[in-house]
């Protein structure tokens, strides 16, 4: 800045000019550098008082544009939060009064596809964790910008009390209207806290995990029981139509017990199938009871995205609100 520079200037001119003056220098030269000292404080006074024209333009640009703007947006923003606490509050009730869930076991999804959806799921649910943690970072960083930005114009002269350097405040430096809206605003987000909110949406992302788990073992334990089933079908019905015997599966199951040559051949398939079908039925317990638990995980959610806004919501509501005379009502 031009002010600066004439400042290093003047300050080496008013050096020189009590030099000469202290060693008895002629008068000549000691006028010389007395004008220049003059003209160069004049420059400097000149600068100081366009300096101060411009600095009361932006306070004034600040107070009557930029605040009542950030009062606009701290409404609106206070509007969304109310909103999306009674919205998450029914999310949570809706929830709760779904007194039975889905067995995912017993729906008619087979193959891979019930696979690619509980895997589709999870990364919805890690997605919607990321998502969720830098749409409030990026509150919190503006906030914190918007704010860093503000002090670079205000003044601060730092008061030593009994615990050391004062806080900042508005009674004791002269904050203008919005530097007191923005530090309010930056104090209530730094507050919030979104740790619960993503720890609870990871968790059901991790029961899913578990459940994609339960379902690929259940899947091969289904494919192993049906190729059992059918070996063993397969082979009773070999064994009728080579005596002659009109094989049904009615014969088959009895006349199974009176025949000694099936029993010795075959008898060792069948307990290999019931103790299959056996690890099958226990499979499929397994994947109904892991996701039994996805409502309760879904409820953890709910739970902690209310408390959350209502939490971030009070925040909002203790910010000035200088249209309110300083009252914190919005």
């Amino acid at each position: 800045m031009d002010e600066e520079k004439h400042r290093v200037v003047y300050d080496k001119e008013c050096k020189k000019l009590k030099d000469l003056t202290k060693k008895g220098a002629e008068s000549s030269k000691i006028e010389v550098v007395s004008i220049s000292v003059g003209r160069l404080l004049l420059r400097i006074n000149v600068s100081v008082t366009s300096i101060d024209a411009i600095s009361r333009r932006i306070d004034k640009l600040r107070e009557e544009n930029l605040l009542p703007q950030l009062s606009e947006l701290i409404q609106g923003l206070i509007r969304m939060w109310t909103f999306m606490a009674e919205c998450h509050k029914k999310q949570l009730q809706k929830i709760m009064e779904a007194k039975s869930h889905v067995q995912v076991a017993s729906c008619k999804i087979t193959g891979d596809s019930g696979l690619r959806a509980t895997t589709k799921l999870e990364m919805e649910c890690l997605n919607w964790e990321k998502c969720f943690g830098d749409w409030i970072n990026a509150q919190k960083s503006f906030v914190k910008f918007l704010n860093g930005w503000l002090i670079k114009f205000i003044s601060q002269e730092n008061e030593e009390t009994c615990n050391g350097i004062a806080h900042f405040s508005k009674g004791r430096v002269g904050a203008p209207e919005t530097f007191t809206v923005c530090k309010n605003w930056y104090q209530a987000v730094q507050k919030m806290s979104e740790s619960q909110v993503s720890a609870a949406i990871h968790d059901v992302a991790s029961s899913l995990h578990q459940l994609w788990e339960k379902q690929s073992e259940e899947q091969q334990q289904r494919v192993q029981a049906d190729y059992l089933s059918r070996d063993y079908e397969r082979r009773v019905r070999s064994f009728y139509e080579e005596r002659g015997i009109n094989y049904s599966n009615g014969t088959a199951a009895s006349g199974l017990a009176g025949l000694d040559e099936l029993e010795k051949n075959i008898g060792f398939m069948k307990k290999r199938l019931e103790k299959q079908r056996i690890i099958h039925v226990q499979a499929v317990k397994e994947v109904n009871a892991a996701s039994s638990s996805l409502r309760s995980g879904m409820m953890s959610i709910f739970e902690a995205l209310e408390s959350f806004f209502l939490e971030g919501l009070k925040g909002y509501q203790q910010i000035r609100n200088p249209n309110k005379g300083g009252k914190v009502e919005w």
